[in-house]
């Protein structure tokens, strides 16, 4: 006997086909259709506002005369023993801090910066190959001087060399009252980045609003030392000159605008 075919509903399936693809094509078109949507959204209102800022840095520089100054002080010896060198150098020492003392240079403004006692070395090599030999000692002791009264300085120099010293590797400047300078600083610098704010929104043609943030970038302009090298035959008050002294100031503003 024949297997008996079974019939098959084609309309059935067709149906169910057609509705499966139905609902895929649907599933797709709602994936599409989902970041459109977020595009589509109003941008946040606040979130633009905050980004409509102007920032400028401003500059401002104020000149001062130094009525302060810095030294750097020492007593060089050198002597066959390091003994007999140590006692020569605390001897000519002891005279040159007395002698500061006398110029009126208080104990607190006296530093002793470094104490060095090093061998000397023949200069020429032995005929032999063999390294050079000690033949004496040097002693260095120097100290760290602040000159209150710096119309005084020009003497000090040339006093201390008399005393003893026979080194004296920098001299620098400064002012005692230089946040006072600073302060004015500042305020022109305030003032430069606000020139500059308002210059800049007129040009872009927008409203310049309220100052939202400031920055402090200050910082004194410190001038270099001066190399000055004492001779012990100096007899004559040393000539100096002060000038000036440029502190400055930089700020960065922060402003809104409409």
């Amino acid at each position: 006997m024949q297997p008996t075919a079974t019939p098959v509903q084609l309309p059935c399936l067709i149906q169910n086909g057609t509705q499966l693809m139905n609902t895929r094509l649907t599933f797709v078109a709602a994936l599409l259709l989902f970041p459109l949507g977020i595009g589509a959204q109003e941008p946040n209102s606040e979130t633009s506002t905050a980004n409509r800022v102007i920032i400028v840095s401003g500059t401002g520089e104020v000149n001062g005369v130094p009525d302060v100054a810095e030294i750097n002080v020492g007593v060089v010896v050198e002597a066959d023993s390091a003994k007999a060198a140590l006692v020569a150098n605390n001897d000519q020492m002891k005279r040159l801090l007395e002698k500061l003392k006398q110029l009126g240079i208080a104990e607190k403004d006296i530093q002793t910066t470094s104490f060095n006692v090093a061998p000397r070395y023949q200069r020429m090599r032995n005929p032999d190959g063999e390294p050079p030999k000690i033949d004496g000692y040097r002693v260095s002791n120097q100290v760290h001087v602040r000159v209150r009264k710096i119309e005084s300085l020009g003497v000090v120099l040339d006093q201390v060399v008399t005393a003893g010293a026979n080194q004296i590797n920098g001299i620098s400047f400064s002012i005692a009252d230089s946040e006072t300078l600073m302060d004015e600083a500042r305020n022109k610098a305030i003032r430069d980045g606000k020139r500059k704010a308002g210059l800049m929104a007129k040009e872009a043609g927008v409203k310049l609003g309220q100052l939202v943030e400031i920055r402090d970038h200050s910082g004194g302009n410190q001038p270099g030392p001066m190399r000055f090298m004492a001779m012990a035959e100096s007899r004559s008050s040393v000539p100096i000159q002060t000038g000036e002294q440029t502190l400055s100031a930089q700020v960065q503003l922060t402003f809104k605008f409409e």
